[in-house]
């Protein structure tokens, strides 16, 4: 009896805490949360990227979690409800606050459908190759893996210095330019390139001259343009590598001999906060004392509203896309004889899409991007003309690209910010740490295509329809100058790999005997095994069973099947265990491995993976998740 009385006036106080102040700005401060999560992302999805509805979802969640708690607790009233109605009436209510939370996360996942189907999945016939591919060696991808390039713990961003290894990437870009060129320095590398490009625009085979400018264009889409102070923002979404742009620039002054002041970064189309500006201005940041290494370089944005930082300069100089729309091009690029792309390994939240070299050039001119979009739509449909050849194929863009640089340190798998490790062998759970190079736009895209398409990303199948205009260019469609001479020729060399080849191999291509892609890799020393978790997902949310996409936290509301698999593994598996907060749950002794996770559980988890396999090893993987429900 007495404990019977303490529960009850426990649960009074609480009730009473919860009915007074404190109680009432908790209400408020989680239905404002989800209300205003609801009204800036409904209307338009991509606002659940902004920091301000990251905090607004975190809140959210945790409004969530205080009702979960009470509607637990309200299951004696339930057994003693009187009628059908009453014991209905919580859950309705909880699945009710459920529903109407997570629904926003599921609009932004789904940012952007238009008109075009959701993901399906499709299987390329590989080793078909269209086009012809261009280059010193043509048609030629350079892929460098290093695990060592990163840390696979990130400690706060992943842009942070002690999350990425400048040596480590400094080497993986000097093999890169050699295997490029099939030359044994770096010095004859970036002669060779300079020489191929001279030669291929006429000027004869001569390498780089004094004076003359470099653009460099780099990926800051995610960086947000009128949200406070663009330049003091610091999140954890995925733009361009301090770290790479670091190791080009090193390459190119103190190995071409190319001025500083010759060197342009720029993004017309965002601001370039000082998290990577700082971080490529100094040999090391931060660092006490700060030592300036590219104090010279110019760094050009939208804004032009920080120190170092200039404002892009509009020229007189138009270009004409195929759909109408004419945008004007930036002094930066007009006056560069070469321009040099940096695309990143990312996936879009465009109608499944890609961004890659092509989208890249989506931030070269003056006019705001978004008026391109519903071209770019039109564009994933096989056989439509496509915004990115328009790009390839003009003069002061394409045309003037000597080199096409693919970061790939850190990927995305749902949208164009949200960084994630790689399932796929020979990443297994990690980030992916790879460079890619090459002259030829169309080889380079559609070799990281293909990784995006392996590991599971689901790009839709006319998300390459660009990769085929540009291979094979659709007769009287592009003239991105306006002068009545139409794309005719082909950008390069399209072709997908073939999956049941070591991927290490240059066979994985047709290669230059097949006239397709000429595939060269280096880093299979690194490969290592691992078990890794297929579902569910880091940084997922699951709808009772049902992945709905990115999510701030792994986030899993009812019952789910844990999936592992163990990758880079010849030998026999024996069996996987899976634990939840280190009690053994399942043993699946044969693939699929899986575990059903049916009991109900509240708030965050530990599980854990270990694999067992050629009878003495043993592999583990462990993912932290939040399950109601």
């Amino acid at each position: 009896m007495k404990k019977r009385v303490f529960t009850h006036d426990k649960k009074a106080h609480i009730w009473e805490k919860m009915c007074g102040w404190n109680g009432i700005w908790f209400h408020l401060a989680g239905i404002i949360a989800i209300v205003w999560f609801l009204i800036r992302v409904v209307p338009k999805p991509q606002r659940a990227q902004y920091p301000c509805q990251q905090v607004a979802m975190s809140l959210s969640l945790g409004y969530i979690a205080f009702w979960s708690i009470l509607f637990a607790g309200l299951a004696v009233w339930l057994r003693n409800a009187r009628t059908k109605f009453a014991k209905i009436i919580p859950t309705v209510f909880a699945g009710f606050i459920v529903v109407f939370t997570i629904t926003g996360a599921v609009f932004a996942t789904n940012y952007f459908q238009g008109d075009e189907p959701a993901a399906v999945s499709w299987d390329p016939i590989p080793k078909q190759p269209m086009g012809v591919g261009t280059g010193v060696n043509p048609g030629r991808v350079v892929w460098v893996w290093n695990p060592n390039a990163t840390e696979k713990d990130l400690s706060g961003y992943w842009w942070e210095q002690g999350n990425n290894n400048q040596d480590v990437i400094d080497q993986m870009f000097s093999i890169g330019v050699k295997q490029l060129t099939g030359t044994s320095n770096d010095s004859d590398a970036w002669n060779a390139i300079f020489c191929y490009f001279n030669q291929v625009h006429g000027n004869g085979d001569v390498s780089y001259q004094s004076g003359e400018k470099i653009t460099i264009k780099v990926n800051l889409n995610a960086a947000l343009n009128g949200v406070g102070n663009p330049y003091v923002q610091e999140d954890n979404d995925r733009d361009a590598s301090p770290y790479v742009i670091k190791a080009l620039l090193r390459q190119l002054v103190n190995v071409a001999g190319i001025a500083q002041e010759d060197i342009t970064l720029f993004d017309a189309s965002r601001p370039m906060a000082n998290w990577f500006y700082d971080r490529v201005y100094y040999e090391t940041y931060p660092a006490d004392p700060l030592i300036e290494e590219f104090s010279q370089i110019h760094y050009v944005d939208s804004i032009g509203g920080a120190d170092g930082r200039e404002l892009v300069v509009p020229s007189s100089t138009k270009m004409y896309f195929s759909d109408g729309v004419v945008r004007t091009l930036p002094t930066c690029v007009v006056d560069a004889k070469y321009i040099i792309n940096i695309p990143l390994l990312k996936r879009h939240i465009i109608n499944n899409g890609v961004t890659l070299s092509g989208k890249n050039f989506f931030g070269s001119f003056i006019e705001p991007v978004f008026n391109i979009h519903p071209y770019l739509i039109s564009g994933m449909t096989m056989g439509e003309p496509a915004p990115q050849v328009d790009l390839f194929a003009y003069e002061h863009l394409g045309e003037k690209t000597l080199l096409y640089l693919g970061d790939g340190t850190y990927g995305t798998k749902v949208d164009h910010s949200t960084i994630a490790k790689f399932l796929m062998y020979p990443f297994i759970d990690d980030w992916t740490n790879s460079l890619f190079f090459s002259e030829d736009p169309v080889a380079i895209d559609s070799v990281m295509f293909d990784f995006l398409l392996t590991e599971g990303t689901n790009p839709i199948e006319g998300s390459q329809n660009y990769l085929h205009q540009a291979a094979v260019p659709t007769p009287n469609v592009y003239d991105p100058e306006h002068d009545g001479n139409y794309l005719s020729a082909s950008l390069g060399v399209h072709e997908h790999w073939d999956r049941t080849v070591d991927i290490f191999s240059s066979d994985r291509y047709s290669g230059l005997a097949g006239n397709g892609i000429d595939f060269r890799t280096s880093g299979e020393e690194f490969v290592r095994p691992g078990v890794v978790f297929t579902t569910p997902l880091e940084k997922h949310l699951y709808l009772f069973g049902s992945d709905r996409g990115a999510f701030p936290v792994s986030l899993i509301i009812g019952k789910i099947d844990v999936e592992a698999q163990v990758n880079g593994v010849s030998g026999v598996v024996q069996k996987i265990e899976f634990y939840k907060d280190n009690t053994l749950q399942f043993t699946d002794t044969d693939a699929p491995y899986v575990w059903s996770w049916k009991t109900v559980s509240l708030f965050k988890h530990k599980i854990h993976a270990i694999a067992y396999y050629d009878e003495m090893n043993i592999t583990s993987s462990q993912i932290t998740v939040w399950k109601l429900f």
